[in-house]
């Protein structure tokens, strides 16, 4: 997967923490970034599997300004439960939503019960982020997994 600093939102967000709320993502070439075509956008756990808490609750904010008051992209909130919070699988939007109409937007997560590990990653992402699973790789005919 290919980077930007400048595209992303939480790097190596500390699930123990009650609240992460990351840096702000500028995309302000776009009109209404969530009008413009499917971007890729990527939420995920990072390092090791989340471990401890019961579910955490991801939202998008967007604003104005980089300093403006932020405010919720209506439909963007999203409850992850811990069994789903694996290493490298994307728990959060495949691509940003059509409610994300301003030019400034960051990541917001809540944590629900004491997590014990994990860290949490946000950004947008130059692909789709879309691996493999089980039953979808074909070896000399023979379906994997």
């Amino acid at each position: 997967m290919i980077l930007d600093d400048n595209l992303i939102t939480i790097e190596n967000g500390d699930l123990t923490e009650a609240t992460i709320t990351g840096e702000p993502i500028a995309l302000n070439s776009f009109q209404k970034p969530g009008r413009m075509g499917p971007i890729p956008f990527f939420v995920g756990v990072i390092g090791e599997d989340a471990a401890g808490g019961t579910s955490i609750t991801i939202k998008l904010q967007q604003s104005d300004s980089e300093s403006g008051s932020y405010s919720d992209v209506p439909g963007s909130s999203l409850t992850v439960a811990l069994a789903d919070m694996v290493t490298g699988k994307n728990i959060g939007w495949r691509f940003l939503p059509t409610g994300l109409t301003k030019p400034w937007f960051k990541v917001v997560s809540t944590q629900t019960g004491t997590f014990t590990a994990g860290k949490l990653f946000a950004g947008v992402t130059v692909e789709d982020h879309l691996p493999y699973e089980e039953g979808m790789y074909i070896d000399a005919g023979v379906v994997k997994g």
